[in-house]
């Protein structure tokens, strides 16, 4: 894994300003790739590429970047992991192609030069990369299906530049970095700014399964992979016993594949569902003994040690377990907008990040159970966006006064009321997977959100489904890139830490958004084929969740912090005038009378972010 970066500015100036700007950039990305570096120039000192290095495949110098195609045509910059690159070198190499190192690197190399863009068709892994043609002066940008692997860029007057990290491209003079109103109402809602927003309104993101070009004519964006197409085809013919045969086919070939290393390899395991069925197939693929990583909470409702521990005795790996005090996750605290580069309001990001350092002591990839829950099911919401369905149409013309008591009522009651108000509407999910409601961040900023344009494509597209599809089918296109991968590649990376997703191959999306519905309700087909490898009675327990006990540290811990950073003027910097709105929420939690932590949270991360990274 790997930071990129590059420079592209076509009016005249100092080459060597240039190439200092790409250095500075460069270093802001040391922590994604601490054994290389490396820079090339092109276009007449007009184009400076950039690469750190972590290195995983061929750790030899002959996996250097940013590399050069053998007829000098092409260059690339690329930070991933190809895990068919065995299968499609061999292609190359029968059609003749010659290779001079083992990495992975110089096949997408290669396959560009010989497939062309239909080389993203073919490739299966994660992956942000640049290539330039030298010949027809283009640059090809280029971001994984999933969205496991970041890119952000910006443009100004010619001049345009990308990275692996927003906080690579705040060195570039013409960068305009303005607080975007958009991307804070959006963050507001969402806890996260979704692409192609940025913090920044000069600078955007390339959505997941996105290719651009940019040359001397512009930018042309296009999607090469689209997980709607999946899901619209709608289920197949499969029955439990057949679709377990066939997940253990498909999760096998993944693991197998993305154990390929040629560092120290291990796993991050819970004790759940998802991160059993990976290392369980991890020792299925291996002779060897494999390494898992947990963390342990001094909070008993959030510790999930015990039972990582009681697979791990099962399974017979090689266990690491690490005390997390509570002093500890609290000092991580004002080190979260640092990690991230811009607002980020997972609070799990504290655990995460602690549990990637954990295991960065003993290996340098990790693998995870993350899109396990989207992909079957997991998440309690989609269980309750079916039920809210049926409950807005059994109330038929009395819904509009049990939406009026419910709201009156406060607690639980109250949010079940919005969310039958956006069921009344067009968005009944909306409110399960939103923190601040559109109408909240119009009273904190005065402004209306511009909406998320990529949640509204797929929840709009996928209106003949079931609520519980949709829901899932939703998740997948932005909540689970936006949210859950942003959060492990910042954790991960920030300690030079590779953590791969085996439930994120795209065939496996693929064929699991083609089952029937009963095979993932509460991840039936997943439980079952997990039940095989692991005793039904050390699986069988509530979902935990990987959190902090938040609640609690705003009211005490984090109190006085929390009041300081939430302070109006500190709130106004931000874009966010309707204090008497902040002031209420804030109130409200501190005294007990109700629970607004995932709101407080949010606030006190955006602030945080501003207070760093102001001016």
């Amino acid at each position: 894994m790997c930071g990129i970066v590059g420079v592209w500015e076509r009016s005249p100036g100092d080459p060597a300003a240039r190439r200092a700007r790409l250095q500075g950039a460069l270093d802001e990305l040391r922590h994604r790739g601490p054994d290389d570096e490396g820079v090339w120039v092109g276009d007449g000192g007009g184009l400076v590429l950039g690469h750190r290095r972590l290195s995983i495949i061929d750790v030899s110098a002959s996996g250097h970047q940013p590399m050069v195609s053998r007829d000098g045509r092409y260059v690339l910059s690329y930070n991933g992991e190809l895990y068919n690159y065995r299968e499609l070198r061999q292609e190359l190499e029968a059609a003749g192609t010659r290779f001079v190192s083992t990495s992975d690197t110089e096949v997408v190399l290669e396959g560009f030069a010989c497939w062309g863009e239909a080389l993203l068709g073919r490739m299966v892994g994660m992956f942000a990369f640049a290539i330039w043609d030298e010949r027809e002066r283009r640059l090809l940008l280029a971001r994984d299906r999933a969205g496991e692997k970041p890119l952000y860029y910006a443009t100004g007057p010619k001049a345009f530049a990308f990275a692996s990290e927003i906080r690579a491209l705040r060195g570039m003079p013409w960068l305009d970095s303005g607080i975007d109103p958009d991307a804070v109402a959006l963050y507001l809602e969402h806890q996260y700014v979704p692409a192609p927003y940025s913090i920044y309104r000069g600078a955007r993101k390339l959505l997941p399964g996105h290719a651009m070009t940019v040359d001397e004519g512009g930018m042309r964006s296009w999607r090469y992979w689209d997980p709607l197409e999946a899901a619209l085809r709608g289920p197949v013919e499969v029955g439990e016993e057949e679709a377990i045969e066939q997940l253990e086919a498909l999760l096998g070939r993944a693991v197998q594949q993305q154990m390929i290393s040629d560092v120290p390899l291990g796993a991050f395991l819970s004790g759940g569902i998802d991160s059993t069925a990976v290392v369980a197939m991890m020792l299925a693929a291996s002779s060897a003994p494999v390494r898992t990583f947990t963390i342990a909470f001094e909070e008993a409702e959030h510790d999930e040690s015990p039972y990582a521990q009681r697979v791990a005795d099962y399974l017979g790996t090689e266990h690491t377990t690490e005390s997390l005090s509570a002093g500890a996750a609290l000092e991580r605290v004002p080190s979260i907008p640092g990690l991230y580069g811009e607002p980020f309001g997972d609070c799990s990001a504290i655990p995460t990040q602690l549990v990637s350092s954990v295991a960065r002591k003993h290996v340098t990839v990790s693998l995870s159970g993350d899109g396990g829950d989207e992909l079957f099911g997991g998440y309690t919401r989609y269980y309750a966006i079916q039920q809210v369905t049926a409950l807005t149409r059994a109330l038929g013309p009395f819904q509009g006064a049990a939406r009026r008591v419910m709201r009156a009522s406060g607690g639980r009651l109250a949010r079940l009321g919005g969310v039958l108000d956006a069921g009344a509407a067009t968005d009944s999910y909306h409110p399960f997977v939103s923190f601040f409601r559109r109408s909240d961040t119009e009273t904190l900023m005065g402004r209306r959100s511009p909406g998320y344009q990529e949640y509204q494509r797929v929840w709009s597209a996928t209106a003949p489904l079931t609520p519980r599809r949709r829901a899932m089918t939703t998740d997948v296109a932005t909540y689970l890139p936006e949210a859950i991968l942003t959060k492990v590649d910042r954790a991960s990376m920030s300690v030079s830490l590779e953590s791969r997703a085996p439930f994120l191959d795209h065939r496996l999306i693929e064929w699991s958004m083609g089952l029937p519905l009963a095979l993932v309700q509460r991840k039936r087909v997943l439980k079952e084929f997990v039940y095989r490898k692991v005793p039904r009675e050390l699986m069988d327990r509530p979902k935990v969740g990987f959190a902090v006990p938040l609640s609690s540290w705003l009211r005490h811990e984090l109190r006085d912090l929390t009041h300081d950073m939430l302070e109006p003027s500190r709130m106004a910097a931000v874009g966010i005038t309707g204090t008497g709105e902040v002031k209420r929420v804030l109130g409200e939690h501190m005294s007990g009378t109700r629970d607004h932590n995932r709101k407080l949270w949010v606030l006190l991360v955006l602030s945080l972010w501003h207070e760093q990274n102001a001016g």
